[in-house]
């Protein structure tokens, strides 16, 4: 006997369900985005500006000027010469006042009025035109021993007494040794060979020649005093 299909036949289990009384919801538009001119203005601004900053900078490094520097120490007193100075570049800066390098022939010559460092700028309140020693003022060199000066190191400017030490064998009265003597450093030397340190100071052109004939003799102490 042949089957005859019915209308009550089950549905097919892998066919999709439809939803049932709902319909796709319909598609939006993207939000608009507000503009906002004044931000956008500020913003242009703040890389122009710094644009122009940048590049002030980098001009103001790139513009150096000529200079006068130190190629080497240079004691108080001494007189500069050609191979003392030489040529630095550095940006310019109104709290610096180092004499340019285009007037350099002005300053050989002049006189150092203070201990000049090698490396540092040079500049007019540095120098002097009065030659050395000044007038009224000799200029000796005092040769002493370790024991007969301070182990602290002596400075051009500081003031000092030179002490006379007694000769040995002669009496007091008959030393005929000058009194202390007030006097002012110039420059300090190496120690020699001979174990001497040898020190230039400046006394009144009245001591001068004492102060000379004593420290030829070795017989001479300073004293550092206490400072104005």
């Amino acid at each position: 006997m042949a089957r005859t299909r019915t209308d009550d036949a089950p549905a097919r289990l892998d066919a999709p369900a439809e939803p049932l009384g709902l319909s796709r919801a319909p598609a939006l538009p993207p939000p608009r985005r507000r503009r906002r001119p004044a931000l956008l203005a500020l913003a242009v601004a703040m890389v122009v500006l710094g644009a122009l900053g940048a590049s002030f900078v980098a001009s103001s490094l790139g513009q150096t000027t000529s200079v006068v520097a130190l190629a080497r120490a240079v004691p108080w007193g001494q007189t500069l010469t050609d191979a003392d100075v030489v040529e630095a570049r550095i940006a310019a800066d109104p709290v610096l006042s180092p004499i340019s390098y285009a007037d350099r022939d002005e300053v050989i010559g002049m006189v150092a009025a203070t201990d000049l460092m090698p490396g540092s700028l040079l500049t007019r309140e540095a120098l002097s035109t009065q030659r050395f020693p000044p007038p009224g003022q000799h200029l000796v060199g005092v040769a002493v021993t370790t024991a007969q000066l301070p182990a602290t190191s002596l400075r051009s400017g500081d003031q000092v007494l030179l002490v006379p030490m007694a000769i040995q064998g002669m009496a007091p009265d008959a030393a005929a040794a000058p009194g202390t003597v007030q006097a002012t450093v110039a420059h300090t030397g190496p120690v020699g060979v001979d174990g001497l340190r040898v020190v230039d100071v400046l006394v009144d052109d009245t001591d001068g020649a004492d102060v000379a004939a004593r420290a030829a003799a070795g017989l001479v102490v300073i004293v550092v005093v206490p400072g104005e």
